[in-house]
């Protein structure tokens, strides 16, 4: 199987399986004390606990059993595999993240030349930003935000860079640093203001330059000393405090041009970048 999950019989409180996200599933559980026989799963697997009392959980390794306690905040990383049976002791409301390793591998080789690329597994860990990276991406996949697509490809590169970063063994030769051109950032801009009540992906952003998604974040961040997601937050706000200055143009409207999700979504991205309300500051423009 594919993914750990297609094994409970249970449906996923949340998931992002019908959303457009490159390489990544997210999914939560509530799953009662069971026992999952030996298994392969093709991708990997990063678990994060979420329970009421400390979980034990028993892993079998052939003839050895490994007996693991686990608390909320704790996380599991478990790449593509055979894996014996496991068993669990009580219920909880766990966290499947789900990341396909060719994905993952491609990442990984894209700006770097590897000879080889290994995903560690980990029964027991902790990792403060891979556990903030995925309740973010489970709140992306329960609600709405205002730049949901390029938000959610946002969190994925981070999420997959610190994997490879942190988690993984490889040998590698860095490729040479560098910064996008004038001509792509002209690009990139001409395509902002053409496109600006659509969705705005990575994936689109980086054909604009011609590199993979995972090189032209790094060298977009170079470049403007922003990551992509912020940079587009940026310049829809700055174009939304041109509309509404202008007058006699709605808060709903402005959302509508823009491409927001929804005019709560928009007020909230503007006052969370100027400070202040877009109704605040278009009153505050005719004093």
């Amino acid at each position: 199987m594919h993914y750990v999950s297609e094994s409970f019989e249970a449906p996923p409180l949340v998931s992002s399986a019908s959303l457009t996200w490159p390489g990544v599933r997210v999914e939560q559980y509530h799953l009662d004390a069971m026992a999952l026989p030996a298994h392969h799963h093709s991708h990997h697997l990063l678990l994060l606990y979420q329970v009421d009392t400390p979980l034990l959980v028993h892993r079998q390794y052939g003839a050895r059993v490994r007996q693991e306690v686990y608390q909320t905040g704790d996380l599991g990383l478990f790449p593509g595999g055979e894996y014996g049976r496991i068993t669990w002791a009580a219920p909880s409301d766990n966290t499947y993240l789900t990341v396909e390793n060719q994905y993952l591998e491609q990442l990984a080789r894209q700006g770097l030349d590897l000879s080889r690329f290994t995903l560690q597994e980990r029964s027991k860990f902790a990792d403060p930003l891979l556990a903030q990276l995925g309740r973010q991406l489970l709140a992306v996949a329960s609600g709405q935000h205002a730049l949901g697509p390029l938000y959610a490809e946002s969190l994925i590169g981070a999420l997959c860079h610190h994997l490879i970063e942190y988690h993984a063994t490889y040998e590698r030769r860095v490729a040479p640093a560098g910064k996008l051109s004038a001509a792509v950032l002209a690009r990139i801009e001409a395509y902002l203001e053409a496109h600006a009540s659509t969705p705005v992906t990575l994936e689109t952003l980086a054909g604009l330059a011609n590199l993979s998604v995972f090189h032209f974040a790094r060298l977009f961040k170079q470049t403007t000393g922003k990551a992509p997601y912020h940079y587009v937050l940026s310049w829809k706000i700055q174009r939304a405090q041109h509309l509404l200055r202008l007058g006699g143009t709605s808060v709903a409207h402005v959302s509508e041009v823009l491409g927001f999700a929804s005019p709560a979504s928009f007020s909230v991205a503007f006052k969370r970048v100027t400070g202040q309300g877009p109704q605040a500051f278009q009153r505050g423009q005719g004093k």
